[in-house]
């Protein structure tokens, strides 16, 4: 016969406590437990049930590796960023010092043009002469004028100045093939922030200057006999000290054997 009761739960009716309960518990299974479907809970899972010094190592992990790939594509730019400060800087420093080199010149020099700085020439005489030009600029006309730097504290210009100016000109003059004028600049710097100061002075004509040089070569000979300068402090920084010692030259206080 049908029962009319209301349905029960498998299990739980009288029939089941007549019966008695079954090995296992109740005909239903248990509850099965939730399955995590993501894996990186499951990762999470797992990083929970680790080492705590672990779980922050692997922590740091996947931060850097999101600024790595963060940056990335930011490098290119970086680096084209760094090269055109570079550049920038560059052609700064380069108009500074043209600026400067304008304003030190020789009021005679302001509408020429810079041609060499600190560049060596060699001359094509006997005897040839090498030297190194500080600064030569080229005038309108075609003219090269040249200009020697000197670091002294008073401007004074020395014999010794219009000697160096004289053989250079003939060795620019015999290399470059142009021509030097007779008037050369000696520039001294300026003191507590003060312009330069510049001087004129007139230039040996060439055979003064092969004269010179034949001079120095026989003196190296031993052909000539050295003679003293005006001034005993010349003879302290002379290249030629010694020479004059083994030709039987000495000093004695003020008194010079000639």
């Amino acid at each position: 016969m049908a029962d009319r009761c209301a349905a029960r739960l498998q299990g739980h009716g009288p029939a089941a406590a007549a019966l008695g309960a079954p090995p296992g518990g109740g005909l239903l299974c248990g509850r099965a437990p939730t399955l995590h479907s993501s894996a990186a809970l499951s990762a999470t899972a797992r990083v929970d049930q680790v080492d705590p010094g672990f779980r922050g190592a692997w922590l740091a992990a996947m931060v850097g590796k999101a600024s790595t790939m963060r940056f990335e594509p930011m490098w290119p730019w970086v680096l084209l960023l760094a090269v055109a400060l570079a550049v920038v800087w560059h052609l700064f420093r380069r108009h500074h010092a043209r600026v400067a080199e304008w304003r030190d010149r020789p009021a005679a020099l302001r509408d020429a043009e810079l041609i060499c700085v600190e560049a060596q020439f060699r001359s094509k005489s006997r005897w040839p002469i090498v030297a190194r030009v500080d600064r030569a600029y080229r005038l309108p006309t075609g003219l090269v004028v040249l200009v020697e730097l000197k670091t002294r504290s008073a401007p004074a210009v020395k014999t010794s100045d219009v000697i160096q100016l004289s053989a250079q000109r003939v060795a620019v003059e015999d290399e470059l093939r142009v021509c030097v004028s007779d008037e050369a600049f000696v520039i001294f710097p300026g003191r507590h922030s003060a312009p330069p100061t510049s001087r004129a002075v007139r230039l040996m004509s060439r055979e003064q200057v092969e004269a010179v040089v034949a001079r120095h070569r026989r003196l190296i000979d031993g052909l000539d006999r050295p003679q003293w300068p005006d001034s005993e402090r010349i003879c302290h920084g002379c290249g030629q000290r010694e020479a004059c010692g083994a030709a039987g030259e000495r000093l004695a206080g003020v008194a010079r054997r000639r």
